[in-house]
């Protein structure tokens, strides 16, 4: 006789094909890391992972469906985050905007979200549009926001009241979320006390897809 195992298949409800309100409630900075998309050389590039709660489509027990997507950070004209970022909004961005956008500003925001599914069966976001009424929206999750700069300056001598915070938000991540984290060249740097080499972080969409492979 043997112990035979196998690997248990698990289901989850996805939310319906089709437009769907998504109110924006969780932003994690995923940090800086070396990538390869297929024959080109390995660049570094910053990830940003957005989620969004849809009120209006709830499972069976009457939450509501939550659903994510990572982005490349970039404002790149040809990079995903600025093309959904243009149509959430329904405006382009000022010469004053691009020089800098708080990211985390999103957070409360509602939009349009067109759902449909993969080969697989699971919801992922196709497009994203700017909704019919635009104001900060409450969600039934609690909003999260991971600042990965404030993070890394609990373990670089910089320890405050903010940083220990930021750190019980951390605990609250997913596992992927905490082990991209760990192996971000920001919290690498951190533990080490050498500087991360902003200048060489690639924005040029064409290298990557904005989807993680997992």
């Amino acid at each position: 006789m043997g112990l035979n195992l196998k690997a248990e298949q698990t289901e989850y409800e996805q939310p319906e094909v089709g437009e769907q309100l998504g109110v924006c409630y969780r932003i994690v900075d995923l940090g800086t890391r070396e990538e390869q998309y297929k024959d080109n050389p390995p660049k570094k590039r910053t990830l940003v992972h957005v989620t969004w709660e849809m009120p209006e489509a709830t499972m069976a027990d009457g939450r509501p469906f939550s659903i994510g997507r990572s982005y490349t950070a970039s404002l790149n004209e040809n990079a995903t985050l600025y093309k959904d970022l243009v149509n959430w909004r329904g405006k382009p961005f000022s010469d004053e905007e691009m020089l800098g956008f708080d990211v985390f500003k999103m957070i409360g925001a509602p939009a349009n979200l067109f759902i449909e599914h993969n080969d697989d069966g699971k919801a992922r976001i196709k497009n994203i549009f700017k909704p019919d009424v635009f104001k900060k929206t409450d969600t039934i999750n609690d909003s999260l926001v991971f600042d990965l700069e404030v993070y890394c300056n609990e373990f670089n001598g910089n320890s405050s009241d903010e940083t220990k915070a930021m750190c019980d938000v951390f605990d609250q991540l997913m596992e992927w979320q905490q082990n991209l984290i760990e192996e971000s060249y920001e919290f690498q740097a951190a533990n080490s006390s050498k500087p991360v080499q902003k200048e060489e972080v690639s924005d040029d969409p064409s290298d990557f897809d904005d989807e993680i492979p997992f």
